[in-house]
């Protein structure tokens, strides 16, 4: 849409608050990497546990998780990356800072933001003119309301059933503590190391009568080599079940929010619980039964 008081700016002042602006086009196409990668961590696992004549070998997975899962998230981030923005909401204009220019929407064309019915790619919201239209950009934030009131900006059609939902979706998530780098070390590379020790130590005994059966026979690179590609399978396995439980939780909760929106807060800190516990007690219990004899 062509608004002639929107004034595309060089790089001035400083800025706040990073989001995503974009037009919708680009919104959709990121919606559809996203689903990509949900379902290809859907479609990876379950080959993994359903494909036994040939089973699912290293080499195979790699692949599979390299085109369903890796490559759908390298393009997701090299397209999102030129749309990265930061908001100013100072006075009266409302500034998007994008890599190669600057947006400055007077407050008086605006009447408000819609946030999204589907937080797809993620949760954000339409700008509306005046005229009830909405601007090109479409801007992605991590709680819509609270950049609304922030900035200043009433929400239009909030109490629209599918955007209350949304909003309190959007909401509950954004209040949870932000998951830093060391947490996913911590959740995969760490704890991947007790489940790769048992299995390890397993597949010598079996394959060469002792722990450093292998080492004794074919000398360290073959012995080191067997231990990262049992180290690389173990924490891809882990990744894709916290990717299957990740995928069906956010969608239930997104499902649920719609069901019940005052609820949402109490609901997603119960399923993240439920989460963590499902996440460190399925891998033992799994291990335990591998070990019984019974997997």
């Amino acid at each position: 849409m062509d608004l002639p008081a929107v004034a595309r700016l060089p790089h001035e002042h400083k800025t706040r608050e990073v989001a995503y602006a974009y037009p919708r086009a680009m919104r959709v196409v990121l919606a559809v990497l996203v689903l990509w990668r949900w379902c290809g961590v859907w479609l990876v696992s379950a080959l993994v546990v359903l494909a036994t004549d040939p089973p699912v070998t290293p080499p195979l997975l790699a692949r599979l998780v390299a085109v369903s899962i890796a490559l759908p998230w390298l393009v997701e981030y090299a397209l999102r990356y030129p749309f990265r923005a930061r908001v100013s909401g100072d006075g009266e204009v409302l500034g998007l800072e994008l890599r190669f220019f600057r947006l400055e929407i007077p407050r008086e064309l605006l009447s408000g933001a819609t946030p999204w019915r589907v937080p797809l790619p993620g949760p954000g919201v339409h700008l509306i003119t005046r005229r009830g239209t909405p601007l090109r950009e479409r801007v992605e934030v991590g709680c819509p309301r609270c950049w609304a009131e922030e900035h200043r900006l009433p929400l239009v059609a909030a109490e629209d059933w599918a955007c209350r939902g949304t909003l309190a979706f959007s909401e509950a998530r954004a209040a949870r503590p932000p998951v830093r780098w060391y947490h996913y070390g911590v959740k995969f590379f760490l704890f991947g190391l007790v489940p790769t020790a048992l299995l390890f130590q397993l597949h010598q005994h079996i394959a060469y009568g002792s722990l450093w059966g292998e080492y004794y026979q074919r000398g360290w690179a073959a012995y080191l080599r067997t231990w990262c590609v049992y180290y690389g399978t173990v924490v891809t396995y882990l990744m894709l079940l916290a990717g299957v439980l990740r995928s069906a939780m956010e969608w239930l909760l997104w499902l649920a929010a719609q069901l019940a929106p005052l609820s949402a807060p109490r609901i997603r800190l119960r399923a993240e619980q439920a989460l963590t516990m499902l996440y460190y007690g399925g891998v033992l219990i799994l291990l335990a039964l591998r070990f019984a004899g019974c997997g």
